[in-house]
């Protein structure tokens, strides 16, 4: 029989019963690639916004990566990921899903539902698959309201 230690079962005691509040942060330095050619610029309409991403001239505020996560599981994350970033007022997010096998992950097809759901929508403008150079197909460029503004 395996036992462990009391200092790992204090921590995952900790972590069970701070389940609900847990909220995932992720520095985006360590997981965009070429992050020198990324400028922070602040948009006003989608379009320039669109064709910002193409010439790869915007920086991502905030970064998270379900690859390996359950539905249930990366629903909620998802649901405190863009709430946390509403309120540290980000306004670039990138969620990375993966293409899953033969480009129909399930985490893939979820997420843009997820967006529309009226508790998660009321905190994004928009969201469209990232350009090649931040994932692709595989990811969700998502542009989260500005908390200053009422949300409607």
């Amino acid at each position: 029989m395996f036992s462990i230690t009391k200092d790992d079962k204090k921590i995952w005691t900790e972590y069970v019963s701070n389940l609900n509040s847990h909220t995932l942060r992720v520095n985006p330095k360590n997981n965009v690639k070429n992050n020198k050619s990324l400028y922070k610029i602040n948009l006003k309409e989608s379009k320039s916004f669109s064709k910002l991403l193409k010439k790869g001239l915007l920086k991502l505020d905030n970064v998270v990566d379900f690859h390996g996560y359950r539905l249930n599981d990366a629903r909620i994350i998802l649901k405190n990921f863009i709430i946390m970033s509403y309120k540290s007022n980000y306004k670039n997010i990138l969620v990375i899903t993966g293409k899953g096998q033969n480009n129909s992950g399930a985490l893939k097809k979820e997420l843009p539902n997820w967006l529309c759901e009226k508790e998660i929508s009321k905190y994004i403008i928009s969201h469209m698959h990232a350009p090649q150079n931040l994932g692709g197909e595989g990811a969700v460029l998502i542009r989260v309201k500005n908390k200053n503004k009422s949300l409607t």
